[in-house]
């Protein structure tokens, strides 16, 4: 099974989503946190430095694993981690996200498209 990560950044109450691109054959134009495989020989801690910076220019301190939880197809399991900004500002810096924007809990509940499954793990939160 392959691994991701998904990228828990909160910020004054609001949490950081990105809109998939349209080229994306997984869950094009879908909201959801910064994520990304795990490469070979990489920690998930070292998968989450590695994607904030590649996809929103940012230095991240992973600070706390959430939960793991597998995808709808079970081809692929992801590990939820919270982090915060050391450095920067989040913008999109790479062609992953057509647009990033934060979110209040109450507004992740009328976002879509998104996955229910990841509106219930902020709500968690």
């Amino acid at each position: 099974m392959k691994e991701a990560i998904m990228i828990v950044l909160e910020k004054d109450g609001k949490f950081l989503l990105g809109k998939r691109s349209a080229w994306k054959t997984k869950a094009p134009g879908y909201w959801c946190p910064i994520s990304g495989h795990i490469e070979p020989n990489e920690t998930e801690e070292e998968a989450v430095i590695r994607e904030a910076q590649e996809e929103l220019g940012i230095e991240v301190r992973p600070t706390q694993k959430i939960t793991s939880t597998p995808t709808h197809d079970g081809r692929v399991m992801l590990h939820w981690w919270k982090a915060e900004i050391v450095k920067g500002n989040p913008q999109i810096n790479n062609n992953e996200n057509e647009e990033i924007r934060w979110f209040s809990k109450d507004e992740l509940n009328t976002l879509r498209p998104t996955f229910k499954e990841d509106i219930a793990i902020f709500h968690s939160i």
